[in-house]
């Protein structure tokens, strides 16, 4: 039996049939691949939206705590003023303030969980626009200078201050009203007895622990402030990428 010459081979189907199942083959990659895009570009949206909603308290929560301790710092700052002019110019409330402050480890409670799930996953290229990316991994930078400061604090309030207050034999009914309010132990306000309360006055290491702490509140206010101001860039670039 002789093969079949080119004349018998039905050429221009073979290629139509062939092409056909090459465009159909290119055309499910397409789909397939418009169908990821897409399932990740609502998952993005989603993300964006935790994001937004996480970092929108964040913010809030710094701003709030920022102005407490604003506030903190120019309360300290009037008393070092009022006590170098003498004592008698200093009220038992200053003093009452200043030791609550001296004695209360203040920190900002926030929650990075949508960031450190995401960063977490390694799926942080979900983010499709770049700025922002840089952003959240720069972040954790931002705000660990706010916990460092935290921290910091903390330790001294445990090894220096409390310390102080106790060797000294000083009363601590003017912190223990804030962090019990209401509370039936009996306790001793500075504030409220003027022998403690020249005591502590006339004491230079009191005065040095307080110039110490406004020092202390002057940077911590600085880190919140670069913490907030990062805070509201990356809600900046998440409202971009809407």
């Amino acid at each position: 039996m002789s093969p079949p010459s080119s004349k018998t081979i039905p050429w221009k189907r073979l290629i139509a049939e062939g092409g056909a199942i090459v465009v159909s083959i290119l055309l499910a990659f397409a789909i397939d691949a418009w169908w990821d895009d897409r399932q990740e570009r609502v998952e993005e949206r989603q993300i964006l939206q935790d994001l937004e909603e996480e970092f929108s308290l964040i913010r809030d929560t710094l701003t709030r705590d920022s102005n407490v301790h604003l506030w903190q710092l120019q309360n300290l700052e009037e008393f070092l003023r009022k006590i170098d002019a003498g004592p008698l110019e200093v009220t038992p409330d200053q003093v009452s303030g200043v030791v609550e402050d001296l004695l209360s480890p203040r920190t900002s409670d926030i929650s990075n969980g949508t960031l450190h799930a995401l960063l977490g996953s390694g799926r942080l290229e979900i983010i499709s626009r770049r700025t922002l990316r840089e952003k959240l991994v720069g972040w954790e930078s931002a705000i660990e200078e706010v916990w460092d400061d935290q921290q910091a604090h903390a330790k001294l309030v445990h090894e220096v201050h409390i310390p102080y207050f106790v060797a000294e034999g000083f009363g601590m009914a003017d912190v223990m009203g804030i962090w019990y309010p209401g509370n039936t132990v009996p306790t001793r306000s500075i504030g409220n007895n003027a022998a403690e309360l020249n005591r502590l006055l006339e004491d230079s290491r009191f005065r040095s622990i307080v110039e110490a702490r406004f020092v202390y509140k002057l940077h911590l206010t600085e880190e919140f402030e670069e913490a907030i101001a990062a805070a509201e860039e990356i809600l900046a670039e998440i409202r971009e990428s809407e």
